[in-house]
């Protein structure tokens, strides 16, 4: 893990060539393995989208047949402030995976593949950002956060639900504002197409990346002042790229009433209806910077050695801060490391703040989606620990054979100690278990292979599809997996929504069905209750077992025709 003390980004160039780089295509190389492996492990084993993966994949769908989304994903924001109804900022998701999809012709393997294929994009940036940044042992320490932050979200990186592309993109836009506070040109396009995929993505992360640009942005302002001039071009070509990635949430600003950005803003301003103490949003950070054990977490109590590192990252800026003061000489290396100890610090302390804002039902839980920056942030300080050691190595006269044990002792702990974190019973970082999703899939499978097939058949194969339901898995999970089945098959589907506020679905209104259509009722009972009378007759039923529910609960499913 040596470094000479020339300047880094001098030293590795811009080009990607294989030949030039083989230590950051290596790591790239073995880090895509897992991406490969979950993406053939979720086809295998039969995924599908239901629940809120289903809605995304229908907006998916819609972005490339006609219905433009403007906004992303509806957000809880009516649990945290009454009468609020904000939709998470933007939909850049659904384009970006959705030509995959569009390209498979949609099948599920090119709605998972466009996940993939981001995934895989975030962590060659991060990758790549850190090389850059601080050459081979930058490149290992961020090697380090991708695989902890595999291990606490495993498999699910790969799905589309809108939280999970947010993690890698925090990554990446930490990574990049890393290099940015180095000096580093012509990376604002990059840098804004990473804030805006995960700003846009999900609320609770919007607050970080949003001000991770507001830093950036004032840097370069005051870069600007000093006479320090961008690349050429570079103006013109990171606005069109903000153009592209913002003008669905520019459009509906204009279009909609009220709009979206007006309900955030009343979101961020409004009393909550629970706020959440300032206590429980640091103690949640700090286990979120030591996340390779849950003995804390697990008893809600403060993580010790997270606060060993938050103590060490404030030495270090102090440290370069009283080296400057006294016009000191210092290492470049351990001046990089530095510079990203204040990117990590500055994440957290957007995090936090953050977690304040987390009130109501929305639960502190929900921060665990920006683990990113902690976990951005220990990987700074162990990358300034490395480069201390060396250089207080250095100048106790130590051996050269010295130094090199030194950088083969931090590279093996740089690879080994995130796998064990990530993989050891007692020390498991896995923070978001997904059995839950895995039960939802198997019960819209056992409706889907039944119903799919029925709706195919005269005398409902040509005519519109209205969907109804009630209960929490029928008609939010089940639900859901029928109607975008029916969508990507070309059938014309409708179905009522709670959300009061004009969407980008309104077009699957039963209003906007004229005459003759078939009803698909999703209903559910529990074990110990009984099924309520039809509202209507049913030309055919199926039930099936409630697989959440650990009695004799039911999915009833109700197929008729209805003629208005």
């Amino acid at each position: 893990m040596p470094t000479s003390t020339a300047s880094i980004r001098d030293r590795i160039g811009r080009r990607l060539a294989v030949r030039e780089h083989p230590w950051f295509w290596a790591v790239f190389a073995v880090l895509l393995v897992p991406i490969v492996f979950w993406f053939f492990s979720r086809l295998g084993e039969g995924w599908l989208p239901q629940g809120d993966d289903a809605m995304i994949a229908t907006r998916a769908h819609d972005a490339w047949t006609g219905h433009w989304p403007l906004v992303g994903m509806r957000s809880t924001s009516d649990q945290t402030v009454d009468g609020v109804f904000a939709y998470h900022p933007g939909p850049l998701e659904f384009y970006v995976i959705g030509l995959p999809y569009l390209l498979s012709g949609w099948q599920v393997w090119g709605l998972l593949l466009g996940c993939a294929l981001v995934l895989a994009a975030f962590v060659g940036v991060s990758l790549w950002s850190g090389y850059r940044a601080a050459g081979r042992p930058g490149l290992l320490v961020m090697a380090a956060a991708t695989v902890t932050l595999y291990g606490l979200f495993g498999s699910v990186l790969v799905l589309p639900w809108n939280p999970w592309p947010t993690v890698f993109g925090l990554l990446a836009s930490l990574a990049v504002a890393w290099r940015m506070l180095l000096g580093h040109r012509g990376l604002w396009p990059l840098f804004m197409v990473c804030v805006s995929w995960t700003g846009q993505a999900h609320l609770g992360v919007t607050p970080v990346v949003g001000l991770l640009g507001v830093w950036m942005l004032a840097l370069t302002i005051r870069r600007w002042w000093r006479g320090y001039r961008s690349a050429p071009g570079a103006v013109g070509k990171t606005l069109i790229v903000t153009l592209v990635c913002w003008l669905g949430p520019l459009i509906e600003v204009v279009t909609y009433s009220p709009n979206n950005v007006g309900e955030i803003l009343a979101l961020t301003t409004a009393e909550k209806t629970e706020d959440t103490p300032r206590g429980e949003a640091w103690v949640h950070l700090t286990q979120m910077m030591f996340p390779w054990t849950r003995q804390w977490r697990d008893v809600g109590e403060v993580t010790w050695p997270a606060v060993v590192l938050l103590a060490l990252g404030v030495l270090a800026v102090a440290w370069r801060a009283r080296d400057r003061r006294h016009r000191r000489r210092i290492d470049p290396n351990i001046d990089a490391a530095t510079s990203a100890v204040v990117v990590g610090l500055f994440a957290l302390a957007a995090c936090f703040w953050a977690g304040t804002r987390t009130g109501g039902d929305l639960r502190i839980g929900y921060l665990d989606f920006t683990m990113a920056g902690p976990v951005f942030f220990t990987a700074a300080v162990a990358l300034w620990a490395f480069h201390r050691a060396r250089l207080t190595l250095e100048q106790r006269g130590e051996t050269p054979e010295r130094l090199r044990s030194l950088g083969r002792y931090a590279t093996v702990a740089a690879l080994l100690l995130p796998v064990v974190g990530a993989t050891a019973g007692w020390a498991s970082v896995r923070t978001f278990v997904e059995s839950g999703n895995e039960v939802n899939t198997k019960q819209a499978r056992l409706v889907l292979d039944d119903l799919v097939p029925i709706l195919q058949k005269w005398p409902y194969a040509d005519l519109p599809v209205e969907v109804e339901g009630v209960g929490f898995t029928a008609w939010g999970s089940v639900g859901p997996a029928v109607s975008h089945q029916l969508i990507v098959e070309g059938r014309s589907v409708y179905y009522e929504s709670w959300w009061p506020k004009s969407a980008d679905d309104d077009h699957r209104r039963p209003r906007d069905i004229d005459g003759r259509r078939v009803v698909v009722r999703l209903e559910e009972r529990a074990g110990d209750t009984g099924w309520a009378d039809p509202q209507e007759p049913a030309d055919e039923t199926f039930t099936y077992p409630l697989l959440t529910d650990e009695g004799d609960g039911e999915i009833r499913v109700l197929v008729s025709i209805r003629d208005e």
